[in-house]
């Protein structure tokens, strides 16, 4: 969801995976579809290599009825960072995000309040480049709140209890937190057409 400034990339090793998990809402009927994703390999040096980190919480259950019912986890940085953006995902209940930032030295930060989240408008939010930086150790934490009450009007069922799931009708939180690691230096370049790295040797034949 971020869209990246040159000189950093995301790295896809070679044999992985893409997975996409669409969320559908039903219509009654068969219904066609047509997805398409684009991806688009370096034509610059890449510089920095984009982490992230998936701070959620796999165990939690909603009680029926419940209006704002807490969530929250926590993940610390192993090296010094400097963030990219923070982007927040829960399902129909989900009702609020905060990030916060607990530096090594004791001091907290909120970083991002979304005080009224939309299943339907979720955004990446992103950090002028360079901008944010956060020391090895400082514990980056996502804190939401569900409404699983019958005032809120996209409810499934409120008189269910509600636990972690890939169905819409189930929730999840999960807050995600881009960043770079600030003692990386990878000056790699790679062919634009095919992705492949271009080592030295490659360079220097093609300088000839």
């Amino acid at each position: 969801p971020v869209n990246l400034d040159s000189g950093i990339a995301m790295m896809l090793p070679k044999g992985m995976s893409l997975v996409y998990q669409i969320h559908y809402v039903t219509t009654g009927k068969e219904e066609t579809d047509q997805i398409s994703v684009g991806l688009r390999f370096a034509k610059e040096p890449i510089h920095k290599r984009v982490h992230y980190k998936i701070i959620g919480d796999y165990k939690f259950e909603i009680p029926p009825g419940s209006p704002a019912h807490p969530v929250a986890a926590q993940k610390e940085l192993e090296c010094d960072a400097t963030g990219i953006a923070l982007f927040s995902h829960m399902h129909l209940r989900g009702k609020d995000t905060t990030f916060f930032a607990h530096y090594p030295d004791g001091r907290s930060e909120t970083l991002l309040v979304l005080p009224n989240y939309s299943f339907d408008w979720q955004l990446s939010y992103v950090w002028d480049r360079g901008v944010r930086h956060f020391p090895k150790g400082t514990k980056i934490e996502c804190s939401s709140h569900f409404d699983n009450s019958p005032f809120n009007p996209y409810n499934p069922d409120p008189k269910v209890a509600v636990k972690n799931g890939p169905h819409t009708h189930n929730e999840m939180m999960q807050g995600f937190f881009f960043y770079t690691d600030d003692t990386e230096t990878l000056n790699i370049r790679v062919d634009p057409k095919t992705g492949k790295e271009i080592t030295e040797e490659k360079q220097a034949a093609a300088t000839k």
